[in-house]
């Protein structure tokens, strides 16, 4: 197999090709350009997902089947080797999220059609897309920080040029946000790459093969040849604090998680969608593929203090939600109890007890990383069109606008009880799971947290009421309900929400390949 024969290099080729295409065509069809390209890896993302689900199987880490590998980089840097390769591969751990990316970038451009300097606007969102993709197929620890990088310049751009021009601090919103989002990941990355060099120049220096194939890695410690590389419980700890400060900014952790409300507040409603549905997803598929995989003892040294952050980061967003007064922001600070679930899906996976209720852990917090995105995704769009037709998101100046807006209060109110977790819908699936399981090993920590969704239901519906059923407010007399086209990724999202609730199976069976062999192999002898 070549490098352009494998299915994986075209899902990031394609975004890639696709950006240069939209830059250089006519304005007039630059954006069906754009979507053409969008839905076609899509569909490439289904094909990989059928493949495997049909043929082989989706595998775990250590059995990939549908990878690529091949060398990219080779030099000696005072004698020693250090190689990078081009490998990439998926499994049922990370497939699920390309297919989310592929899904959200394609609504994201329908979203964005009637941006001003269009674009400039889509192809930055493709290039934003293929870095994304290549963080979720990245089976080289160097490549995968590589195209974690790659995504920071195209996020500021889309934040930077097209976000919210008021004022803040003495200058624009968007540039201070911009500027923001990209200092904290930067700040991030440096302790990801000190940790990666250490692991690698670790593993090489006590003999160990000079590469940082996350495959070869796995497969050293599940036969229990890493200690002879060097890589001992403190080498992990310390390799695993380095790289877990990346991924806390991206989840984003308390108290790392400032950046992300005035990112969300100044951002267009697409990257707001794309920020929640996949970018902070980045940090949680990192702690579980890289940190839960390859530093499993670092992790679980550290596991009750991540239960901690858990918690705080629940009781947190949820009460800063209630003060809030911008819809757009209120539903980024969910977004920081929502991840602060996943967090206490993974410190239950690290933590000593039953191993069947930690799989039930880890496996509820990989579905909140899915479901989450889809409900996020259709929050912000919902608060878009709002802002798009009123020109304003402040829950305060309406007052049952369900009059003049019944299509798009229906799926704001459903995307709300989605969020608060109501059964039947893809929320409800994977706090089910993580609260069940991490109850058997963090149960005072677990009982705060279920009680905290008490102010979930309490900000979310308070919102709705205000906004959509309260008094009606004449000023709104003219206020048009959802087009067409604003409403195709509002019931796109809402049909997978409804799925993914009522059978959500096939996304477990996805799952549950790699974190089996994760779970066996990484975090079973901790007892």
């Amino acid at each position: 197999m070549s490098i352009f024969t494998s299915d994986l290099t075209w899902i990031i080729l394609w975004p890639v090709i696709g950006a240069l295409l939209v830059y250089a065509a006519p304005a007039r069809i630059a954006r069906w350009v754009g979507l053409c390209v969008a839905a076609l890896v899509f569909l490439i993302t289904l094909f990989v997902f059928f493949k495997l689900a049909f043929g082989s199987g989706f595998g775990n880490l250590t059995n990939l089947h549908d990878s690529y590998r091949a060398p990219w980089i080779n030099f000696n840097t005072g004698g020693v080797p250090f190689k990078v390769d081009y490998a990439l591969g998926v499994d049922g751990l990370s497939l699920p999220l390309v297919v989310l990316n592929g899904l959200l970038t394609m609504l994201a451009i329908i979203g964005g059609w009637e941006k001003e300097r269009v674009k400039e606007y889509i192809a930055l969102i493709l290039l934003l897309e293929a870095g994304v993709m290549g963080v979720f197929m990245a089976m080289d620890l160097i490549l995968f920080f590589l195209f974690w990088e790659v995504e920071l310049a195209p996020m500021f751009l889309l934040i930077g040029i097209w976000g919210n021009p008021h004022l803040k601090h003495g200058m624009p919103g968007r540039i201070y946000s911009a500027w923001k989002f990209l200092l904290y990941t930067f700040f991030g990355s440096i302790f990801m790459l000190a940790g990666i060099l250490l692991l690698y120049f670790t593993n090489v220096s006590h003999g160990g093969t000079p590469t940082a194939y996350m495959p070869y890695l796995a497969t050293h410690f599940i036969n229990g040849s890493i200690a002879v590389f060097g890589i001992t419980t403190g080498v992990q700890l310390v390799t695993f604090l380095l790289i877990f400060v990346a991924f806390a900014v991206k989840i984003p952790m308390f108290p790392f998680h400032t950046w992300l409300p005035d990112a969300h507040t100044d951002a267009p409603t697409e990257v707001s969608v794309i920020l929640a549905g996949v970018l902070l997803k980045m940090g949680a598929y990192g702690l579980i593929r890289i940190c839960l995989t390859l530093l499993p003892q670092g992790v679980h040294q550290f596991a009750g203090w991540l239960a901690v952050f858990a918690v705080i980061n629940i009781i947190y967003g949820a009460l800063v939600c209630l003060v809030q007064t911008d819809m757009k922001r209120l539903i980024a600070y969910s977004s920081v109890s929502h991840m602060g679930i996943v967090l206490l899906g993974v410190a239950a996976a690290a933590s000593s007890g039953n191993e069947a209720f930690r799989m039930a852990a880890l496996t509820g917090a990989t579905v909140q990383m899915f479901s989450h995105g889809i409900i996020s995704g259709l929050l912000f769009f919902c608060v878009g069109v709002i802002y798009d037709h009123a020109h304003t998101r402040e829950i305060s100046v309406f007052g049952g606008v369900a009059k003049r807006m019944p299509m798009l209060a229906t799926l704001f109110t459903f995307a709300a009880l989605a969020s608060l977790g109501l059964p039947g819908l893809a929320g409800f699936v994977a706090e089910y799971m993580v609260f069940t399981s991490s109850f058997q090993n963090l149960s005072t920590i677990t009982l705060i947290s279920v009680f905290t969704m008490i102010l979930t239901a309490a900000y979310l519906l308070w919102m709705i009421k205000r906004v959509f059923y309260g008094p009606f407010n004449p000023k709104w007399n003219w206020l048009p309900d959802a087009n067409a086209r604003e409403m195709i990724p509002l019931y796109a999202l809402a049909g997978v929400i409804v799925f993914v609730g009522i059978y959500p199976l096939p996304l477990i069976q996805t799952i549950t390949p790699s974190l089996t062999q994760l779970m066996h192999a990484a975090v079973a002898f901790i007892r």
